[in-house]
């Protein structure tokens, strides 16, 4: 996909790859190939649109050329192709066979998954927000999810981005959070699931309000 600049119209580069954060699902910018052989970096931004047919830059300028090929803090989304995705209580849900962005601001990443082959031949694939991250191994051949992700899991694309569900590992309002705390967010039901954890239960608090609080003693 080519990508313009919204300033003067000029042609910057061709889109190489989506640069993403894989832990909170965040887009951080894409790398492009510019006319000379060289590599650039376009961050999140600096990018005013994603259409259908090209990427608008906000100006000639958003577009800074790498030395070294990638983008700082995040990961190609073309290295996660293959990754294992594993809860936290051990169970493999399947590996990422496809990376999207939506185009509708803001743009949230989205994962294919199968667990094998032979669900693609059979049409097994499932879909979730690249939120759902809580942890991506070294090598990135492992991202390890909250066990709510089987259940935020779609059969189809497009239910999956109607529904605009996010998942974090960390509080948007700058709240300290524990290593397994999880916000899940359903705007179309106008609900705020907080899921933590203590030494002795899981708590659930929804909405707002710090009074309708579900407590679980750990067993």
């Amino acid at each position: 996909m080519t990508v313009l600049s919204l300033a003067t119209g000029n042609k910057l580069g061709e889109i190489l790859d989506l640069f993403i954060d894989p832990i909170n699902g965040v887009l951080l910018g894409v790398t492009l190939s510019m006319a000379d052989g060289g590599v650039a970096g376009l961050a999140g931004e600096e990018i005013h649109s994603f259409g259908r047919d090209a990427v608008m830059a906000l100006t000639d300028l958003a577009v800074t050329r790498l030395e070294s090929g990638v983008m700082v803090g995040g990961q190609p989304a073309s290295k996660l192709i293959g990754t294992k995705i594993i809860t936290e209580s051990g169970d493999v849900l399947g590996y990422i066979t496809n990376i999207f962005v939506t185009l509708k601001p803001p743009p949230h990443i989205l994962y294919e998954a199968r667990h094998s082959f032979l669900d693609k031949l059979l049409g097994r694939e499932f879909f979730l927000p690249a939120s759902v991250g809580h942890a991506l191994s070294d090598d990135a051949a492992r991202l390890v999810v909250p066990n709510i992700t089987a259940e935020i899991a779609a059969s189809d694309l497009s239910s999956l981005v109607d529904k605009s569900i996010e998942v974090r590992s960390f509080d948007p309002d700058g709240h300290p959070m524990g290593a397994d705390d999880t916000i899940l967010i359903r705007p179309d039901e106008d609900e705020t699931v907080v899921r933590f954890r203590d030494e002795d239960e899981t708590v659930v608090r929804l909405g707002d309000d710090d009074d309708t609080v579900l407590r679980h003693p750990r067993t």
